[in-house]
């Protein structure tokens, strides 16, 4: 069987390599470099910790997958931090992770975790099974797992035929027996093609790095939803390599519009966050030393979301990168078999 995945990020790379693992003849067009878009950076958080037990349940099964790829590739793909949720839904998230059996606990004094901050209101939710994804090794190892599938070219069009789909674009025409969309922003054109809807509403984010005072500190992963700050301000943060700190805030929606303009929404999101790091966050300075740009599309939360007209599959959602070995592997599987992909709803 031919399958062709168009979109050569982390979800795609993940089919392709998982495909490939499973003897499938397998194509992966990308208009761009591998892991250039919306994948790439230097790091990204793992955890367990999620709203819903069953993505509580597919995140323990990502981090098995994450281990073998860790194992393939030869060196430690998902750091060891740990993770940290502080606000209203930590009870809420804590009650999930119960649900599905996943180790955690609740504490009300966040000075022993070791995060940058004097204090916090309320609990806080501690995953130790999360932990800082290394981007640039696991691009480096899926670039490499999924080789001899990789061609470069952007897809046009999608002509289904029976049987079959024939992929049209800047190469020559590519015929397969399936195929799987999983190309970020440019996903919505494909699937209407073939009659899905995929949300074309997209917004801006920018996510800062700042250095730590203490180059040898690795503070976990931090969830921080209390608006503790500012009310509405709520963050993300991870040690995103030796000395760094990364912060990622979640802007108002009209602050992140598409229609502000990404130099407008960077600039508001600049001045939020280096602010909220001078006054809020202890042991990190405030001097940014690098930018990390994506679009994305908002509201959509940590679900993925799959869709299927016949033989073309299309995947999308936002906080994908977490559970890319078992998204891979889940429609690897559906691709081979003809069902539909095993992988909880949004």
């Amino acid at each position: 069987m031919r399958i062709a995945v168009v979109g050569a990020g982390v979800i795609g790379l993940a089919t392709a390599d998982a495909l490939l693992r499973r003897g499938a003849e397998v194509v992966c067009l990308e208009a761009d470099v591998p892991m250039a878009a919306r994948s790439t950076g230097s790091s990204r958080i793992f955890r367990l910790a999620h709203a819903d037990p069953e993505l509580v349940g597919y995140a323990a099964a990502a981090r098995k997958l994450w281990t073998e790829w860790s194992d393939r590739a030869g060196v430690p793909l998902v750091g060891t931090e740990g993770a940290v949720l502080t606000g209203p839904p930590a009870r809420d998230w804590s009650a999930a992770m119960a649900a599905a059996s996943a180790p955690h606990s609740l504490v009300d004094d966040v000075g022993s975790l070791g995060l940058p901050v004097t204090s916090v209101a309320g609990a806080a939710l501690l995953d130790p099974g999360g932990g800082v994804i290394d981007v640039p090794a696991t691009a480096e190892f899926l670039r490499s797992a999924a080789a001899p599938a990789l061609r470069s070219g952007h897809v046009h069009r999608l002509d289904v035929s029976d049987p079959g789909v024939t992929l049209l674009g800047s190469f020559d025409p590519v015929h397969a027996d399936r195929v799987v969309v999983a190309a970020g922003r440019g996903t919505w054109q494909l699937a209407a093609q073939v009659g899905m809807y995929v949300p074309t509403a997209l917004a801006h984010h920018v996510r800062f790095t700042f250095r730590l005072s203490d180059p040898a500190a690795r503070p976990p992963c931090w969830m921080d939803r209390t608006e503790s700050w500012r009310p509405g301000f709520t963050t993300y943060q991870q040690c995103s390599g030796p000395g760094r700190w990364s912060v990622g805030a979640s802007l108002p929606a009209e602050d992140a519009a598409w229609e502000r303009g990404r130099a407008a929404v960077t600039a508001r999101s600049r001045d939020l966050v280096r602010a909220y790091v001078r006054e809020f966050l202890t042991g990190v300075e405030d001097e940014i030393v690098e930018e990390l740009y994506c679009d994305f599309h908002p509201g959509l939360g940590d679900g993925v979301h799959v869709a299927g007209a016949g033989p073309v599959t299309a995947a999308w959602g936002d906080n994908l990168f977490k559970h890319a070995p078992a998204i891979g592997a889940s429609l690897a599987t559906a691709l081979l078999d003809g069902t539909v992909p095993d992988i909880p709803p949004a």
